[in-house]
């Protein structure tokens, strides 16, 4: 494939963004300037090290650059310590659990179907081989059974709880987890990939001060670019994040995504952003009561961030999604807690508000594109295509 056809596809692909109403609670659009510097000529830099104690010559300018994308972080969240050198969210959590137990130690963490993640223990993850893994459910309501999971902590004795969820749209009381870690002696990891925004925002607790570390992507509510964060309140403990992640976990950090996240904290530190995360959550609550004024089922009647899930009863969600996708809506199949589907066809959706909200989208449009789903549901209507064209053309990605 040459250069031109290369490029071809890449002008398809951010056309395809453009025309698209993206509702998969994983993704979020950065901003221009923190696509741009993250596409700078540190590419080019090997920075295996920290500032000060690089293993190549000639990062002087980086290291400059890495400290104040760690200040930067640490002043977001409200931290005494940051590592901003993991390549993604998964690795931040392979370097996290591994600075705090060896292999083959336990670790207890919420169920994938219930709204757990791969890197929290599934067994075909890194997280499930390596380590010892036991997984708690929710309960019938679909929310964290206190008193199960005390019985569970007191029978299993981990080493550490994971906590932060890939489709959980309650609060997290992340107090009372750790008060259970000082009665039972054992370290807690929250993975806020998914709040962090809200987190940086004050809209939703941080688990910071009661957690041994904090990981988190750079995207999603926190609409930076793609990237991992490491967190915490210790010092003894930052320097053993500083060996798990180098060298412990990977060689050289990416650069120039290490100044992309310094834009991203730096845009996520101020009175707009705060109006951006409440609107996030408004229209994730707007969503929600639509979805459930047609007659649809959520595990939750309320949401508390930027997502939920929606029940999806004799309908096949694969097929949805594909459907979905030619009218111009991206969402995504999703377990529901119990779920007796397989992966490829779980029994649920999930939406999510991050990209809508970007594009400035308020009320009336959060309400039209869940009508919209709805509808879609039921019966094909090749008018609800043109109206969602319509509506990325009133509200674009990048003005």
């Amino acid at each position: 494939m040459n250069l031109l056809n290369t490029l071809k596809f890449l002008k398809i692909e951010s056309k395809k963004q453009e025309k698209t109403i993206n509702l998969i609670a994983s993704e979020n659009y950065s901003s221009l300037i923190s696509i741009l510097y993250s596409s700078s000529c540190l590419i080019n830099k090997y920075t295996e090290g920290y500032p000060n104690q690089r293993y190549y010559s000639g990062c002087k300018f980086f290291d400059i650059i890495e400290n104040k994308t760690i200040l930067e972080a640490q002043n977001l969240f409200n931290s005494n310590y940051a590592n901003v050198q993991s390549h993604s969210g998964s690795q931040a959590n392979f370097s996290g659990i591994q600075s705090l137990i060896n292999k083959n130690e336990k670790i207890l963490s919420l169920d994938l179907k219930s709204g757990g993640h791969l890197t929290h223990g599934f067994i075909k993850n890194f997280s499930g081989k390596y380590f010892d893994v036991v997984n708690y459910l929710l309960d019938k309501n679909y929310s964290i059974n206190k008193q199960y999971l005390y019985k569970i902590i007191k029978k299993e004795k981990p080493k550490v709880l994971i906590l932060g969820y890939s489709s959980y749209q309650k609060y997290i009381d992340w107090g009372f987890f750790n008060y259970l870690s000082l009665k039972n002696n054992f370290f807690i990891i929250s993975d806020i990939s998914h709040i962090s925004g809200l987190i940086a925002s004050g809209l939703y607790p941080s688990p910071l001060i009661y957690s041994n570390l904090v990981t988190t992507t750079t995207h999603k509510t926190l609409r930076g670019i793609r990237g991992g964060l490491i967190l915490t309140q210790n010092y003894k403990l930052i320097k053993k994040i500083n060996l798990s992640v180098f060298p412990g976990q990977q060689g050289g950090c990416l650069a120039n995504n290490v100044l992309g996240k310094f834009f991203s904290f730096k845009e996520s530190n101020n009175i707009n952003f705060l109006k951006y995360t409440k609107q996030i959550i408004i229209n994730s609550k707007i969503m929600l009561k639509t979805f459930l004024y047609r007659g649809y089922e959520s595990i939750d009647y309320n949401t508390e961030n930027h997502m939920f899930i929606i029940k999806i009863k004799n309908i096949n969600s694969f097929f949805l999604e594909k459907k979905l996708e030619k009218y111009g809506i991206l969402i995504n199949k999703n377990f529901i807690p119990n779920d007796k589907n397989k992966s490829l066809n779980p029994s649920g959706i999930r939406i999510g508000s991050s990209c809508i909200t970007t594009r400035k989208i308020k009320k009336l449009g959060s309400e039209l594109i869940s009508n919209y789903i709805c509808d879609l549901i039921k019966f094909n209507n090749n008018f609800i295509k043109i109206k969602i064209r319509l509506l990325c053309l009133v509200y674009p990605i990048y003005k």
